[in-house]
């Protein structure tokens, strides 16, 4: 084959991942479903490409040399994968045809119920920018047609699975009884444990471990339970995709941002399990490890290791989903993008990011939790977009209870009040506090409004809520007491009324000192 003749190629893409992956409640689900989804381009695509090309093929060696372009001597070649997609190149259309067909029956069988769209094209490598908008285009028209069944259908005869209300035709021994073929896959899947203990047994040593219990993450048996789903995903990073204008630099933009949240997150998980730094946080959440309530010991898993109270469920591309304990999410998703923003990528221009925190309690619907984090994350960038602000951003909600509706419809009935709304959030990660909006000055007021006596603080609340007299009143009060609101600078009319321009920072304060570790709080406010 010669450099002119045509080259044929496939982009390949998961549908609905997230709801693939949160449909259950149990995190080990979660974990399994994430896994499968990672192998889909993995070992799948690789038994799919050898069965059609038969010949043995490394599906990684364009991660080697991305320069290197082996089409025009091999039948086969992976152009890049990453974000959820995968362009493959084939030197005929035939083969490229015959693997669609080799891989999709495979992901029936191993994967039941996840959906992928497809596309294919010739495509011209000279002009990789263009073939590559048009295969794309493609794609959203293909999966707009069309949409596979890729679940057993339940029969008259079958019972339902309980996990997943699909029909119950195979037996698990793990739950030593029926369930549907989709949920066996996911917690079968024991390959999910091994990875990630390789990924991060530097950061783990002997010493940690990790649970696929969601009431493990630090929370404390008999108390109050919360969880902390996290979603965070890198700023503009598709449009710097967009821009790259060869096969070479996509790959290497690919290789480096995938690296860049991989290190990152090993980098927050080594915070974690730093000695000192774990002693704090386990401390934070009531722990006490030389306790006779052996409830108030640090947890540990089977094995007898200390757990970390973090799980990554999503991690790829800029893409990263995680579940901790709910008083350490906001903060564990500071460190992060901290960590991330000095990561560097081939483009050579800044990483930032948003994170969506939600905070519900333990039993709660998983996945609709995550929507809510996802819901949090973009409405972090739309604010991030309206700005047109250049720094990472963090938006988060606490739930005490149930919910319903989407986010909009939650802050416009549950935070509307008299005086205009209670929430100031998102918050932007930028240097000092010397921005109303900075994440570092709504920690530091935290601090200095938890010098508050409790039932000041539980009034506090309650005054949010009425008139402009009444929280007038309530700072003359408080004045009279020797007290003074934490003020933000330039803007003294917080400080003095508690609202301005229909908004107060106070609410989001007194929400962040339950949910914030209070070590963080004391370093950064000097509280007590």
């Amino acid at each position: 084959m010669i450099v002119d003749d045509p080259v044929y190629a496939i982009l390949l893409e998961a549908v609905s991942i997230q709801q693939y992956i949160f449909q259950s409640n149990r995190l080990k689900e979660n974990l399994g479903a994430s896994f499968l989804v990672e192998t889909i381009y993995g070992k799948y695509l690789k038994d799919a490409v050898e069965k059609v090309v038969e010949k043995s093929i490394d599906i990684n060696s364009w991660k080697t040399d991305p320069s290197e372009i082996r089409i025009y001597s091999e039948p086969f070649e992976v152009g890049y994968i990453g974000g959820g997609n995968a362009l493959l190149l084939f030197q005929q259309k035939s083969i490229a045809e015959e693997f669609i067909k080799e891989w999709t029956r495979s992901l029936l069988i191993h994967t039941p119920g996840l959906q992928t769209a497809v596309a294919l094209s010739e495509f011209d490598l000279g002009d990789f920018k263009n073939c590559r908008m048009r295969l794309f285009l493609q794609l959203r028209r293909n999966k707009a047609k069309h949409i596979p069944q890729t679940n057993l259908l339940r029969h008259g005869i079958t019972s339902e699975c309980t996990y997943s209300g699909l029909s119950m035709d195979v037996w698990n021994h793990i739950e030593k009884k029926y369930v549907s073929s989709s949920i066996n896959a996911k917690i079968t899947e024991e390959d999910a444990k091994k990875d990630v203990y390789k990924r991060y047994e530097n950061e783990i040593k002997d010493k940690y471990g990790f649970t696929d219990q969601l009431d493990k993450l630090g929370q404390i048996s008999g108390e109050d339970s919360h969880i902390a789903i996290v979603h965070i995903d890198g700023n503009n990073i598709g449009n710097r995709f967009k821009a790259m204008n060869s096969l070479e630099n996509i790959r290497n933009l690919s290789i480096t941002v995938n690296q860049a949240t991989k290190e990152a997150f090993s980098d927050l998980t080594s915070h974690i399990t730093d000695t000192d730094n774990y002693d704090n946080i386990m401390n934070d959440l009531g722990f006490d490890d030389s306790s006779v309530d052996e409830n108030r010991r640090y947890p540990k898993n089977k094995k007898g290791k200390k757990i970390r109270p973090i799980r990554s469920i999503i991690l790829g591309g800029d893409d990263v989903t995680f579940v901790c304990d709910g008083k350490l999410g906001i903060y564990f998703s500071k460190l992060f993008i901290e960590a991330f923003e000095k990561k560097t990528v081939s483009d050579k221009r800044k990483l930032t990011a948003c994170a969506g925190i939600a905070v519900i309690k333990t039993k709660y619907p998983f996945y609709r939790g995550y929507q809510l984090a996802e819901e949090l994350c973009g409405n972090a960038k739309k604010i991030r977009r309206e700005q047109n602000d250049s720094h990472s951003y963090i938006d988060f909600h606490i739930s005490t209870g149930g919910l319903s509706g989407t986010l909009d419809e939650i802050r416009k009935k549950y935070f509307k009040v008299t005086q205009g709304t209670l929430l100031f959030r998102p918050y932007k990660l930028v240097p000092g506090n010397h921005d109303e909006k900075s994440f570092d000055l709504l920690v530091k007021n935290a601090a200095e409004l938890k010098k508050f006596p409790n039932n000041k603080i539980k009034e506090l609340r309650e005054k949010l809520s009425l008139s402009k007299n009444a929280t007038i009143q309530f700072v003359k009060e408080m004045s009279y007491r020797g007290r003074s609101f934490p003020e933000i600078q330039g803007r003294p009319v917080y400080a003095q009324s508690l609202f301005d321009n229909s908004k107060t920072p106070y609410f989001d304060m007194i929400e962040l000192m339950q949910f914030y570790p209070k070590s963080e709080l004391c370093v950064n406010g000097g509280g007590s």
